[in-house]
């Protein structure tokens, strides 16, 4: 017969996580998985990734918020499209890792390289209206510190002396202290970026 006691091990479960995660723009969409595993054989990230994108849902269903949030899954995520076309339930499943991608950075979960990167590219947006990559990856390698910043650019050399050759990288945008050019109609842009901000304070 079958022992029904209660292992004194048993986690309980707290599904607060969950219901935060459902609440993001395309968090409900998780509750649709079924586990097919059509998401896995597609992805062409997943051999880089800790959980499966379906493992991971089942992970935010049981309200398993530090592995989740600790986890390379959703910044491994290439935004292919491939799990999104392919999945039986119509699941968006890129808009999903998008999702938790900013919900991790809102968390403070920044200790992926990817989530610094983005930290660096929505600065750039935001402030002058379209990306410099020059300024970018100066902004990008700083975050880690000036010596670093020094060592990785001292590494990537060959690659900058490419761009800056084809004109993808001007030498001024890559000096300290020197800020390149805003694009005409920067408040119009602000105001419409303080305007979804404002509205996705609403919805939550």
């Amino acid at each position: 017969m079958a022992d029904c006691r209660i292992s004194p091990d048993a986690q309980k479960i707290d599904l607060s996580f969950a219901k935060e995660i459902y609440a993001l723009e395309n968090g409900s969409s998780i509750k649709l998985c079924m586990n097919c595993g059509v998401c896995v054989v597609s992805c062409a990230a997943m051999a880089e990734m800790e959980y499966a994108p379906r493992r991971l849902f089942n992970l935010i269903k049981v309200g398993k918020k530090n592995e989740v949030l600790k986890s390379n899954t959703m910044w491994m995520c290439t935004s292919c499209c491939t799990c999104k076309a392919r999945c039986p339930r119509g699941i968006p499943i890129i808009d999903v890792m998008h999702d938790l991608k900013k919900y991790c950075i809102d968390k403070g979960y920044v200790s992926f390289p990817q989530a610094e990167f983005y930290q660096a590219f929505w600065n750039e947006m935001q402030k002058f209206g379209r990306v410099y990559e020059g300024n970018l990856m100066k902004n990008y390698l700083l975050k880690k510190g000036l010596i670093y910043a020094i060592k990785k650019g001292l590494e990537m050399k060959d690659m900058g002396m490419d761009m800056v050759k084809h004109g993808r990288m001007p030498i001024m945008q890559m000096l300290p202290f020197v800020s390149p050019p805003k694009i005409k109609g920067m408040q119009s842009l602000s105001s419409i970026i303080a305007k979804a901000q404002s509205q996705q304070k609403e919805a939550k």
